[in-house]
């Protein structure tokens, strides 16, 4: 971190994590280890009904809910009615068509425990005389591009219970708007939403993230001007093509898809988008571009999905990055990918993080999207004359939701190996929890051995490391115990030492 402060050791009863060096004063022989989910061989959820035209699975194409009340898993997600082999225009050259795209709607799917899906027969739209799971934008009105849908656990009013972004055509231009729904089934449209001097102006891709610490939303998204040059006439030779030219240090001419964010009280007024994310031409590679993030909170500081697209293999991936205030953002894992395509997979060219992970038992399900298709050669294909297959027809173009599983809290990990002792001692840490739990998984032969100190690194009472009751389990919740006994006589404020052989340790709180 570029910064430190004394208030970020008042760690109180918040798990904490070793996305940063915050709480370690001392290391040594402990390594950092990045954790990716395992991904299930086969999508839960894709093209599969006569009415889908291209499920979008996409970023900001889809979205994962587990319903507070009900606990059943909701979805959503975009059916693109687009013809990349398109109409030919009056006054278009014969080989050349014209790229013809339809309004998007947003279907839905459920599931009881998030592996099985259901796609329900509803009434909203029938088609050839069959109901389908189609529940918002209707072809003949309505544009329903780039669907966001949160459940708003901060709403008092029932009927307002869900809540979808999406965007439209307006007179004015592409236009973001808001419906709510009452369960994720039935919606009614509302006033767009405002943001700053934009006004209801925004890019093609948000995210919306529910800080329940503030009672405030979070916004993460692209400015309406984030490209800003479409043909540089001083060199007529530069090709117009689906990615506009790069100037390198030039912040007037800045075209690479970069993370916004703006937040809001009310879901109605929303600050100007305030650029949180950006690639670094001296470190990200000169086509990579960050295509849009999903958020979480993790203890007291923010996890961050950054989908990187890497324009000319054209395909994309998600890394990791943190925050402690939300707004100042830094890379993790040496910028490496955390989750990733599979070759020769139904995902094999793209995955991405649209929607937050869901806690279910001892797993956490990072449901993705995935698609085997690149990221535009299929749309643009044919007017730039690219020589690829999925340009021609869209049977090479097939997008899915897929299923992932993590430890939970399991994304980063302090390890010990099992030939020399690691060790870890903290900062002075202020809280009034008397015990310390841990998430923690001791391999063969491994074990984790712990002293608590006050802050002058003075033994406390019965907690020496000769009384410690050596841990060499396995748990999310270990409550750690000195002789038996599992509280520590602290003052409110305390070191740990932490001795490790052959261990990981996740993460560990005070209760």
């Amino acid at each position: 971190m570029n910064f430190m402060d004394s208030t970020m050791l008042l760690v109180g009863t918040a798990p904490q994590y070793f996305f940063d060096n915050v709480v370690m004063e001392q290391i040594q022989d402990l390594t950092k280890v990045f954790h990716s989910p395992a991904k299930d061989p086969e999508p839960v959820l894709q093209k599969d009904r006569p009415w889908e035209h291209v499920p979008y699975f996409t970023v900001c194409g889809w979205s994962v809910v587990r319903d507070s009340q009900s606990g059943e898993f909701k979805c959503w997600y975009e059916d693109w009615q687009i013809n990349p082999q398109g109409t030919h225009a009056e006054g278009a050259a014969p080989d050349r068509p014209t790229l013809e795209i339809t309004p998007s709607r947003m279907c839905y799917a459920r599931s009881d425990d998030g592996q099985t899906w259901q796609k329900p027969a509803l009434d909203y739209s029938v088609e050839d005389g069959k109901k389908t799971n189609v529940v918002f934008g209707n072809p003949s009105h309505l544009r329903a591009e780039s669907s966001t849908v949160i459940e708003d656990l901060l709403e008092s009013d029932p009927a307002k219970r869900f809540k979808t972004f999406y965007g439209h055509i307006a007179p004015a231009g592409y236009v973001v708007s808001i419906a709510h729904s009452p369960d994720g089934i039935r919606w009614t449209p509302s006033n767009p939403p405002e943001f700053g001097h934009l006004g209801t102006g925004l890019g093609d891709v948000y995210m919306v993230f529910q800080d329940l610490e503030s009672h405030a939303y979070r916004l993460t998204g692209r400015h309406q001007g984030i490209l800003t040059v479409h043909h540089d006439a001083r060199r007529p030779q530069t090709p117009c093509v689906f990615f506009h030219p790069t100037y390198p240090r030039d912040a007037s001419r800045a075209n690479k898809r970069r993370v916004f964010q703006a937040t809001s009280t009310d879901l109605v007024h929303f600050s100007s988008p305030h650029c949180i994310i950006t690639p670094d031409e001296d470190i990200e590679n000169l086509d990579e571009t960050f295509y849009g993030m999903a958020q979480i909170r993790m203890g007291q500081g923010y996890l961050g999905f950054l989908n990187t697209l890497h324009e000319v293999s054209n395909t994309m991936n998600v890394r990791l990055v943190h925050s402690r205030d939300g707004w100042s953002w830094h890379h993790l894992n040496h910028r490496q990918p955390w989750l990733t395509t599979s070759e020769d997979s139904w995902d094999r060219n793209m995955v991405n993080i649209s929607s937050p992970p869901i806690r279910v038992d001892d797993e956490l399900y990072v449901f993705h999207g995935g698609a085997r298709n690149h990221h535009d050669w299929w749309i643009s294909g044919l007017q730039e004359e690219l020589d690829v297959p999925e340009a021609f027809t869209l049977d090479e173009v097939g997008y899915g939701l897929g299923l992932a599983r993590l430890r939970p809290d399991g994304f980063v990990s302090l390890d010990a190996g099992p030939v020399r002792e690691g060790v870890m001692v903290t900062r002075a840490l202020r809280t009034s929890g008397k015990q310390l739990v841990l998430n923690a998984d001791c391999g063969t032969g491994g074990c984790i051995r712990i002293e608590a100190t006050d802050a002058d690194e003075n033994v406390l009472g019965g907690c020496a490391l000769d009384r410690f009751d050596t841990y060499t389990g396995d748990s999310l919740n270990a409550v750690m115990t000195w002789q038996g006994k599992p509280d520590i006589p602290h003052s409110g404020c305390l070191r740990l030492r932490f001795f490790m052989r052959n261990a990981s340790l996740y993460s560990f709180a005070f209760a």
